[in-house]
């Protein structure tokens, strides 16, 4: 029972992660499971860390893990954010834990986090052996992130869209050569200090007071904000809610926090999906602000019912 630490390859390179086990555990048995996706650049002994024990102890088996190149797990160079790697990695994980003893292989859902949730979507689309996916707080389309599309709700962005997009690729393309020429890789810090914060929103507030505040997610061994800058290109190019079809009969059920300002990222998701035909469901969180619903228990509980 508890917490198991494990490893699995994903693409030849060794995956960290932790499996949580239901009270009782028997594995002659069949269990639901659950892969446990983590936001960007974050690590298993955060906020997935925090809902894969609570599922397992609903009676689920659960594997919160690393991402490549971030945590305990192999790969370099460090912090890649890359989206198709990280789409490859939760499908590895999939395989992985659809052999673990226990589990049901025709049980397995997925439960993506902040950015997770766009990975988990589409991974959703690509992979049959899901029986559901559901998101919290999630920062789904990662296009109209870079577009500045959803970004009035947080960065307070101004200015052409196309421009703003066209400049963060501009800075990926400049540190993937400066990487082939140099060997540099580019590093550029995720989450704002706190000082620097109160310049900009409350989102980013509330950012800096769970990723730097050590008794919350930056007391999390082998975490680190940092994300190298020559991968953020493919991250912008997934905007998953724009092929919501694509779930066909997968369930989808998005988790937010009625005060969060990303949750208009899954509200939009549930309406494409709803549009396009899908088991789409919108589960709001009364009180809750997006950071609220990582490691708050009274609203985490209210989340893993």
């Amino acid at each position: 029972d508890g917490k198991n630490k494990v490893a699995f390859l994903s693409e030849n390179v060794r995956i960290a992660g932790n499996v949580f086990l239901p009270p009782n555990y028997d594995k002659s048995k069949n269990y639901p499971a659950l892969v446990v996706i983590t936001p960007a650049s974050g690590v298993k002994e955060q906020t997935a860390g925090i809902y894969a024990e609570k599922m397992a102890k609903k009676g689920y088996i659960t594997l919160a893990f690393d991402h490549r190149t971030y945590g305990e797990s192999g790969g370099y160079p460090r912090g890649m954010e890359n989206a198709p790697m990280k789409v490859e990695d939760i499908k590895n994980a999939i395989t992985f834990l659809s052999h673990f003893p226990g589990v049901d292989s025709q049980r397995i859902g997925e439960l993506g986090i902040c950015s997770g949730a766009g990975y988990s979507l589409q991974v959703a689309m690509q992979d049959t052996r899901l029986d559901s996916v559901a998101t919290v707080s999630g920062f789904v389309d990662f296009t109209d992130y870079g577009m500045g599309g959803a970004t009035q709700y947080m960065d307070q962005l101004t200015g052409d869209p196309v421009e703003q997009y066209r400049q963060q690729i501009q800075m990926a393309s400049d540190a993937r050569q400066k990487y082939y020429e140099t060997g540099e890789v580019v590093l550029v810090d995720g989450i704002p200090s706190a000082e620097k914060a109160k310049s900009m929103n409350e989102f980013w507030v509330r950012a800096a007071d769970y990723y730097r505040n050590p008794a919350r997610g930056g007391g999390a061994e082998n975490y680190s904000p940092m994300r190298a800058a020559m991968s953020l290109d493919t991250r912008y190019a997934y905007n998953p809610s724009e092929n919501m079809a694509l779930l066909g009969d997968t369930p989808f059920l998005a988790i937010v926090g009625t005060e969060a300002l990303s949750a208009y990222f899954s509200e939009v998701a549930v309406k494409r999906g709803k549009d396009a035909g899908i088991d789409a469901e919108l589960f709001k969180i009364e009180g809750a602000q997006h950071f609220d619903l990582y490691d708050q228990t009274k609203y985490v509980d209210q989340a893993v019912i």
